[in-house]
């Protein structure tokens, strides 16, 4: 409608109220009120702030649209539709009001002079029967507002949704997974807790169930979708030793912000959003789970040709690779004993003849995980050693392996994590394994030493062709670990002592050949 109109409508209206007598007591505050919104409304500025008198004005004609309906005349009636008329106009710029007023509102920390002007259009709109309108209103604005923060931080919700994850390469994703991992805390400690303070004031006068519902209709729907991602990437991501981390990542992430969410949502009835957070969170830890379950497996079967092995007994690839692997997952502890906690242990995974935990073995949930893993790891190594032709060898690859096993233990998380007591005992285990290399390797080499001045020369010969074919066979071999080296020297010399004296064994000067 257009001004003239509605001018010459507000105009009448007052006119009669004013020249008819029988009116009632609210006639002379309705015609005020009329005149108000006549003037305001005919020489509204969007620029400038609505006034207390015209939202008085709006709640008389409010009161004196209720007193009229109560009529049944024919006067009344056109009353009624004049006075609904008027104040559908004043709603109408009332809305408009607030929602330029929303517009320059960021969060509850704004300006008191702009938050206290919306709360008064919201009351108002509520009072006089507008509250649907005033509720539309309120929600979009501020539903953009809280979308344009999170773009803000880079995380865009349109480009978060499962169907996209499916299609995406790693490298993208992983992208992804740190943009989310920075953005969520922002969102749950500071976006959606000063939303929830912004609406409990802009709605103060109101019942908590409306506070509530406000709140709840303007971010719930966000945060639901914002905790979906990890539940997505916990789903649809193929898993693999090296996405473990990230899962972890987010895993950590989302376990930090939980009190946040049950603090900012605690107020909503069976809330979705927490729904959401725990359903994340289960569906991370199956898949933290099940990746460590799958690298299991994996390990069992590694290098299932039997005739490839690592050459001269040295370092297998898969030592190396798991050790490294395992002191980055110790970082995880905290988020591991979390995770393995919800299962039910299995006590027969953890017994075998090679090797059985003593009672003082740190019984952490992560803990028992990697004792697991480095159990499953040596079983595959012994399984390896068979491979070997030369037993001395096959007990000189099992010393080189585990021994860098120990050593990376000791220098690395993983030693708090398992304790001393797994180091004492696969020390005493490599000890046993350095014991079959000599008694493997050399016996053949300590009969030909003489016992008796008679046999001297002969066994001397036979000594020196026998130590000969042992170097020989040897070429090649190696000890990895320098101080293991080392021992293994002294002790092949020390089984004679007086021939360690007259002759220079195999490991003199820095040799890193083998026994």
């Amino acid at each position: 409608m257009s001004t003239t109109t509605l001018s010459s409508t507000l105009s009448s209206s007052a006119a009669s109220v004013r020249l008819n007598r029988n009116t009632s007591y609210h006639s002379t505050r309705v015609a005020d009120s009329i005149t108000c919104v006549h003037s305001l409304i005919s020489r509204w500025d969007p620029q400038t702030s609505v006034s207390s008198c015209f939202l008085r004005a709006t709640t008389h004609l409010h009161s004196y649209l209720l007193h009229v309906s109560r009529s049944a005349s024919r006067s009344a009636h056109h009353e009624l539709i004049r006075t609904n008329f008027i104040l559908q106009s004043a709603m109408s710029r009332l809305d408009q009001e607030l929602k330029n007023h929303l517009m320059s509102i960021t969060d509850a920390h704004s300006t008191p002079e702009a938050i206290s002007t919306v709360r008064s259009i919201v009351e108002t709109m509520i009072s006089t029967g507008y509250g649907e309108e005033c509720l539309g209103t309120y929600q979009s604005i501020r539903r953009s507002a809280v979308t344009s923060q999170l773009t803000e931080f880079g995380f865009d919700l349109s480009t978060y949704l499962s169907k996209k994850l499916r299609k995406l390469k790693w490298d993208k994703l992983e992208i992804m997974i740190k943009s989310w991992i920075d953005a969520a805390p922002v969102a749950f400690r500071s976006i959606f807790s000063n939303e929830r303070q912004l609406s409990d004031i802009i709605f103060g006068s109101s019942s908590e169930s409306v506070h509530n519902a406000v709140f709840g209709s303007i971010i719930c729907d966000t945060a639901t979708k914002l905790l979906s991602f990890p539940e997505s990437v916990a789903i649809h991501v193929r898993r693999s030793p090296e996405k473990l981390f990230r899962l972890l990542n987010i895993y950590d992430a989302l376990s930090e912000i939980l009190p946040d969410i049950e603090s900012v949502f605690k107020s909503l009835p069976a809330s979705e959003v927490q729904q959401k957070a725990i359903s994340s969170l289960t569906k991370l830890s199956d898949a933290v789970q099940g990746t460590l379950s799958d690298m299991e497996k994996a390990i069992q079967k590694n290098g299932v040709n039997p005739r490839i092995v690592a050459p001269g007994g040295a370092l297998l690839p898969l030592t190396r690779y798991m050790m490294n692997y395992l002191i980055s997952l110790s970082d995880y502890e905290h988020s591991l004993n979390a995770i393995e906690s919800n299962m039910t242990p299995d006590p027969t995974k953890y017994n075998s003849s090679s090797f059985e935990p003593s009672d003082n073995l740190h019984d952490s949930p992560a803990s028992i995980k990697i004792a697991r893993l480095l159990l499953v790891l040596i079983q595959k190594l012994e399984s390896k050693a068979e491979s070997y032709r030369d037993n001395s060898l096959s007990y000189l690859f099992l010393t080189n392996n585990v021994s860098y096993m120990i050593n990376k233990v000791e220098t690395s998380r993983l030693n708090n994590i398992l304790g001393e007591e797994w180091v004492v005992a696969h020390m005493w285990k490599v000890r046993r394994y350095v014991e079959g290399h000599l008694r493997s390797g050399w016996a053949s080499v300590y009969a030909a030493l003489p016992v008796k001045e008679k046999e001297a020369v002969a066994r001397i010969q036979r000594f020196e062709t026998i130590f000969q074919k042992v170097l020989k066979e040897r070429e090649g071999w190696v000890v990895v670990d320098a101080a293991k080296r080392e021992e293994i020297r002294l002790l092949v010399l020390c089984t004679k002592p007086n021939w360690a004296v007259a002759q220079r064994g195999p490991y003199g000067h820095g040799n890193k050949r083998g026994a």
